[in-house]
């Protein structure tokens, strides 16, 4: 009934999977790139705020004393004094940013690795339908993507509230200490409320990734036709295929056919395995695997032996061994030579002394 109805009951194949890739459709969290940069970015301020503070400081002195230009600070120097502003604050700000872009890559990359696309900034009149975009407004998706604001919302007043209440009295105090005391001790509490509110937005960041994930699987999932649809056209038609077999086990059969008949031994497993073998002195530098077969066709080797009068000989390591190493129409290889030639010698006997 599921296939009738056509239902995505199949997990998608790892070429749905590549496809879905090549069109930029990969699971992603915007959430987890954010924090990673917040992350980035809080560190920052940590390792280097007291440092960076300290250059703006004595950039911004000089700029108001004069030092920069040699002589007191007059009106028709603002542009000099801005322009050296702006110099030494880029020089400041700019391994700042290159910083945190390479943490906004990393938050992406993290999630899909390395992908180049352009499929997704195409225009699409689609996307401008809005029966489609009514049908979003209330899908699972959006329903989860609510959730999870209405969740970081909460999370950010609660933990805001308590740690607040928690340093409630230090809070007072900073009225009483010195600008220098007040700002160290301040930013002391920032950097903790910081760090509680980027631990627990990076959790949700990770169970949105999480379901970003599950419903990417979902959404790529196949009906059982479109499984058998994409087998047919990476793999073939299955008719196609088992007509192609048996030309192929025709095209053996004959070869077989004509071949065992003028072969001078056939070596064999002795059940699964059979190697005709054959050996013209004028003609050949090395004995000649003319025939070879498994299960079926070693049987029709030996068949075609026997009804020619070709001798068989049991041997099964030498058989396995020609068999996986030595393709039809190729000499036997000089590792073989010796026992090989046991053989040939051992028939050649026996027929010399069948035939005295």
């Amino acid at each position: 009934m599921a296939d009738d109805l056509g239902e995505r009951s199949e997990l998608p194949t790892p070429r749905r999977k590549t496809e879905a890739r090549k069109d930029g459709n990969v699971a992603r969290s915007q959430d987890l790139g954010g924090v990673v940069l917040l992350v980035a970015g809080t560190l920052l301020i940590v390792l280097l705020g007291s440092e960076v503070l300290g250059r703006f400081r004595i950039v911004m002195e000089a700029a108001l004393t004069g030092d920069m230009l040699g002589n007191p600070l007059i009106v028709g120097d603002a542009a000099t004094v801005a322009q050296y502003v702006g110099f030494v604050g880029a020089r400041i700000a700019l391994p700042m940013l290159l910083v945190l872009g390479v943490a906004a890559f990393l938050g992406q990359f993290i999630q899909v690795g390395w992908l180049i696309t352009f499929k997704q900034v195409k225009p699409d009149l689609g996307k401008l339908d809005p029966i489609k975009g009514a049908k979003k407004l209330v899908s699972l998706t959006s329903l989860f993507k609510a959730l999870m604001s209405i969740a970081k919302v909460a999370v950010t007043a609660v933990i805001s509230v308590l740690t607040i209440y928690q340093y409630r009295d230090e809070i007072i105090v900073l009225a009483y200490l010195s600008p220098v005391q007040a700002l160290g001790r301040s930013s002391m509490l920032v950097l903790d409320l910081a760090i509680r509110l980027l631990a627990v937005l990076l959790l949700l960041a990770i169970i949105d990734y999480a379901y970003q994930r599950w419903k990417h699987q979902q959404d790529l999932k196949m009906t059982k036709q479109e499984v058998k649809d994409e087998m047919k056209s990476v793999e073939g038609d299955p008719l196609v295929k088992r007509r192609r077999y048996r030309m192929q086990q025709t095209i053996a059969m004959q070869r077989i056919n004509a071949a065992v008949p003028r072969a001078d031994v056939i070596v064999t497993n002795p059940e699964h395995i059979s190697i005709a073998i054959r050996y013209d002195a004028e003609q050949m530098n090395a004995p000649t695997v003319v025939a070879k077969g498994a299960d079926y066709l070693a049987l029709r080797i030996r068949q075609l032996g026997l009804l020619n009068n070709v001798p068989i000989v049991e041997r099964p390591p030498l058989a396995r061994a020609l068999y996986k190493q030595v393709a039809v129409g190729q000499e036997v290889p000089p590792d073989f030579y010796h026992a090989v030639a046991e053989i040939l010698a051992y028939v050649y006997q026996v027929e010399e002394t069948m035939a005295g």
